[in-house]
């Protein structure tokens, strides 16, 4: 039986982001392995059930999950993360020679881009890899929490893995205040050039979100780039010489894709076995892949034998307004999660879908890939059809 729990914003937040944010709490690993037969191609899952699994020294699983988490992240193309998880797994399990030659390989195969971590893992020789890859350590920080403040001394270099963190510069002789400059994952922040000397914070960095950063100190990347220089040649051309006054970053970054889709609303059908009448539900979903799906059920459809859907086939369409965007998307419920106030709880399904068609799963990557800008258009046009 599932309790109710705190849920923010079933409206807008996403499923999977609320769990990797522990506002959804997953009781048991048999709910997480539920959840993760609806989204079996997600690396945060994965990378955060790894995590579980290791804080509850099951290190057989909790290697497996890793392996899994750095996989699926290198699929996506995201370097940082998947030596992240690398560095897990194999803190648990020391790896072979081959299997850090392969994994290198891989990283520049699938891990060339534009982001900045992107740019400069993809580019390093298997021994460089390695260099920086021992000398990382992770910090973790809560929403508020301040990395460093403007005129400390530069302590090192920071990879942002999750999470959101503000950039925010001084205001200059009477100037107006500058614009703060949102930086996420794959970004890279730290006022350390020039190395030989010591070096001041130019601006305050402050996490938005929750945040996981991996960070290399100032006196340990100087000695790596002696032994390495071609480390120091790429960080180099990442960063660019910044004067107080600018109101640029010090660091290059790019404009990224949303990594949820839009919300979008959605119909769903049950019919049970053992009887020839449909039930249908109507819900609203930010966490749609070509693997399952996750559903925020209206109240005033769902009943409070959610738990009852549990190994019900399901068929989906997936809604714009009153226009059918997506429909046919057969699957069967695999996860359920009641959450919010007792006195108004909201039933969350997940529903993994049955193998699809090939056009069907290039209409649903198309509908999940939207960027930032159309993103925040998106939700205001969506707030202003909620309010009214």
């Amino acid at each position: 039986m599932n309790g109710i729990e705190h849920y923010t914003n079933p409206d807008q937040d996403s499923i999977i982001e609320q769990i990797l944010d522990d506002q959804i709490d997953i009781d048991s690993e048999e709910e997480f392995e539920n959840l993760l037969e609806v989204f079996p191609d997600n690396p945060d899952l994965y990378r955060k059930f790894a995590d579980v699994l290791a804080g509850r020294k099951h290190w057989d699983r909790a290697l497996l999950a890793y392996h899994k988490a750095a996989a699926l992240y290198l699929d996506a193309g995201m370097v940082l993360q998947s030596m992240v998880a690398k560095i897990l797994e194999w803190s648990i399990v020391k790896p072979s020679h081959r299997e850090g030659v392969d994994f290198h390989a891989m990283v520049r195969r699938k891990g060339s881009g534009d982001m900045p971590s992107q740019v400069l893992f993809s580019q390093l020789n298997y021994e460089e890899v390695v260099a920086l890859m021992l000398r990382l350590t992770r910090v973790r920080l809560s929403p508020g929490e301040a990395v460093y403040d403007t005129g400390q001394v530069s302590t090192g270099i920071y990879f942002i893995v999750s999470g959101e963190l503000t950039e925010t510069l001084p205001q200059v002789n009477g100037a107006e205040p500058p614009t703060p400059i949102a930086l996420a994952e794959n970004d890279i922040f730290g006022d350390i050039f020039p190395l030989e000397e010591e070096s001041r914070c130019l601006a305050r960095i402050t996490a938005t979100t929750a945040v996981e950063l991996v960070k290399i100190s100032k006196p340990v990347l100087k000695a790596t780039c002696y032994r390495y220089p071609r480390i120091r040649e790429l960080l180099e051309r990442l960063s660019r010489t910044r004067k107080p006054q600018d109101s640029d970053r010090a660091w290059q970054t790019v404009r990224r894709s949303c990594r949820y889709c839009l919300p979008a609303d959605v119909k769903i059908e049950f019919t049970p076995d053992d009887t020839i009448l449909k039930r249908v539900v109507y819900g609203t979903t930010r966490d749609l892949s070509t693997g399952g799906i996750g559903v925020v059920l209206k109240n005033d459809t769902a009943r409070s034998d959610t738990e009852a859907l549990l190994k019900q086939k399901a068929t989906l369409t997936i809604l714009e307004g009153n226009r059918t965007v997506l429909d046919g998307l057969n699957g069967m419920v695999t996860w359920q999660k009641t959450v919010g106030r007792i006195t108004r709880p909201t039933h969350i399904v997940g529903i993994r879908f049955d193998p699809m068609a090939e056009e069907t799963a290039i209409a649903l990557n198309a509908f999940c890939t939207i960027s930032n800008d159309e993103q925040d258009m998106i939700w205001n046009l969506w707030n202003h059809l909620v309010r009214h």
